[in-house]
């Protein structure tokens, strides 16, 4: 994590000090370093992918709905992701319509575990 914040600082401080002569070469030396951060984010998720896949040998149980729970977790950094991106661009309208998809997508996905939930409290009544 202490390589990816300086990573995020250092990011910030080439990027104000190209500001001063060319905003272009600022916003691509943003863009560069949120594109290395994600590389590290994606590296994690790989990880937790693994050990997901160990649990699901361990379980006997449907791991369905963990893996629906992770696809969330990543539509959520991809859409704050790219929303971040659009905003320092300086066009907030499309970064609000991306979180809005975002938003809309993961309650899709979202959408049959909260079936199962309310057809589990159903039974039970």
């Amino acid at each position: 994590m202490l390589r990816t914040a300086l990573l995020g600082i250092l990011t910030v401080v080439i990027a104000m000090a190209m500001k001063q002569g060319k905003a272009e070469f600022g916003l691509f030396v943003s863009f560069t370093g949120s594109i290395l951060i994600a590389w590290v984010a994606v590296r994690l998720l790989e990880g937790i992918s693994g050990s997901l896949n160990r649990l699901e040998h361990i379980l006997t149980v449907d791991l369905e709905y963990i893996k629906l729970m992770i696809k969330m977790i990543g539509i959520t950094y991809l859409s704050e992701f790219s929303s971040a991106l659009c905003k320092d661009a300086g066009y907030s309208a499309v970064a609000g319509q991306i979180e809005l998809v975002g938003k809309l997508t993961i309650l899709t996905i979202g959408m049959p575990i909260v079936l199962a939930l309310f057809e589990m409290m159903v039974s039970m009544v």
